[in-house]
């Protein structure tokens, strides 16, 4: 038999001695879970002539969409025929294969290295630990990818406009071992001799640097200190946005504690103190990995014997993984509060450039009559904002990074994200679903930005709109 891979799911023969009338069902488990049961039925005799005359039947399938991700996933086929009255199974080994782009938001330009490229194999923590295999191993601690269902209604039951999906498909973590690469301790971007840059780790690097360093690597020109390992790697090119942090970065460090205990040195860009003091938070006062050859510590450019991987649990914020959801209840479980309070919080983005609320005093003024007080979370610490929203009852802000702090809200929180009709990411309604949270959205129209910056327009809030919603939400206000 023959199986052949490409970026939609697979096709192939096989070769059978029941004849051309007697299919081959071949069944179909990814990550786990049967998937499908196809047919190999369709008859090529030229095949079956190089076979001692045997039938060859071709076969083909489609992966479901939400499969289709740049993301690593299990693959097992297992072919059964009948003859002779007698069943006969065959199995192929286990392999790791990825469906769909390499990443959301690919960059072209350079190559991408996934896991299939250079024959990673699936393995468990302790075949990982052992480092037996030459190849990158990805393992897979958690179970199969999960779809939770929730209706899109506003808080009267009408459908909800504005939503590209109904479902939140949530994805198990997957954590990749890989052996001497090169990495950029400011992007997170690691490079794969001979291969490219790999798959869990370019999400929204800068393609031109991305294209020189491979260049450089290809001519042999990439001269950089060596960390011996093993280390965490705990970069994004968007670590300095407070909701990649926490749903990419901060999830996959969690991840890794919890199936590989304390986790090794982390591997990090330049930290800023909430970004130092979320990581001491969650795992103590860890170590961080440094060169052993006495080479400058600060240098962007570091070459890793044996670097630890996670995928992006954050599934870049719009489908979190119940890995993200353990991670907030865990830090929330960390931080003090008080728990009769019962907060009314709306977030100013005046300490942002973008996007901004342009009546934002008239709009805050209304909102105190409604018991609402106006933080910006950039003057607080993290603890603080843990607190801060662990005691909210309500939350009210404009579609920001900062909303991410839901995720420490009590389940039941409500909240309420102001949105521009032309950015109408589903990010926070996403991460409401699965942390089980109340969500309500109010939409502003937006004229379109001449340089295509949608997610950077600022905006008038129509106060009263605003307010009525507000009234019609199940709490109690007092005028």
């Amino acid at each position: 038999m023959q199986v052949d891979y490409d970026d939609d799911g697979f096709s192939g023969w096989v070769v059978s001695s029941a004849g051309p009338y007697a299919p081959v069902w071949c069944q179909v488990l990814i990550d786990g879970e049967h998937r499908a049961s196809i047919r190999a039925d369709e008859f090529v005799p030229f095949v079956g002539e190089r076979h001692d005359g045997h039938c060859c039947l071709n076969f083909s399938y489609r992966v479901p969409a939400y499969l289709r991700d740049g993301r690593a996933h299990r693959v097992q086929l297992t072919f059964t025929y009948v003859q002779d009255n007698a069943t006969v199974q065959c199995s192929l080994p286990l392999t790791v294969r990825t469906f769909g782009a390499a990443a959301s938001h690919p960059q072209s330009g350079y190559s991408v290295c996934r896991a299939q490229d250079v024959a990673a194999v699936p393995a468990d923590i302790g075949e990982a630990e052992s480092r037996a295999s030459p190849n990158p191993i990805i393992v897979f601690p958690e179970g199969p990818i999960r779809r939770v269902w929730r209706p899109c209604r506003d808080v009267d039951g009408a459908a909800l406009s504005g939503f590209p999906h109904a479902e939140i498909v949530t994805h198990p973590p997957a954590v990749s071992f890989l052996s001497d690469v090169y990495v950029r301790r400011s992007t997170g971007a690691v490079y794969v001799p001979g291969h490219g840059v790999w798959q869990d780790s370019h999400y929204l690097s800068d393609s031109r640097r991305i294209r020189e360093d491979l260049e450089r690597l290809e001519r042999g020109g990439l001269d950089a200190p060596i960390i011996e390992g093993p280390a965490l790697l705990a970069s994004t090119a968007m670590n300095r946005n407070y909701f990649h942090w926490v749903m990419d970065i901060l999830a996959g460090v969690h991840a890794c504690t919890r199936h590989l205990g304390p986790p090794p040195p982390l591997l990090t860009p330049p930290l800023r103190s909430w970004q130092a003091d979320s990581l001491r938070l969650l795992v103590g006062d860890a170590a961080f990995a440094t060169p052993a050859d006495g080479a400058e510590p600060a240098s962007d450019l570091v070459r890793c014997r044996r670097l630890i991987v996670p995928s992006n649990l954050g599934g870049v914020g719009l489908f979190p993984d119940e890995t993200v959801t353990d991670l907030f209840a865990t830090l929330r479980g960390r931080v003090g509060h008080d728990p009769h309070a019962r907060r009314r919080i709306f977030i100013s983005r005046r300490d942002s450039d973008c996007p901004r609320i342009t009546n934002e005093a008239v709009f805050a003024a209304a909102l105190e009559r409604f018991g609402f007080e106006t933080v910006v979370l950039g003057e607080r610490s993290f603890a603080e904002q843990v607190r801060l929203f662990k005691e909210a009852e309500v939350v009210i802000g404009a579609h920001g990074a900062g909303l991410v702090n839901g995720g420490f809200c009590t389940p039941g929180t409500w909240m309420v994200e102001i949105r521009s009709s032309n950015y109408l990411n589903p990010c926070f309604y996403h991460l409401s679903g699965v942390c089980g949270l109340s969500y309500a959205s109010h939409v502003e129209t937006v004229p379109h930005r001449e340089d295509g910056a949608e997610n950077a327009a600022s905006f008038e809030v129509g106060t009263e709109r605003l307010l009525d919603l507000l009234r019609r939400l199940p709490l109690k206000f007092v005028l």
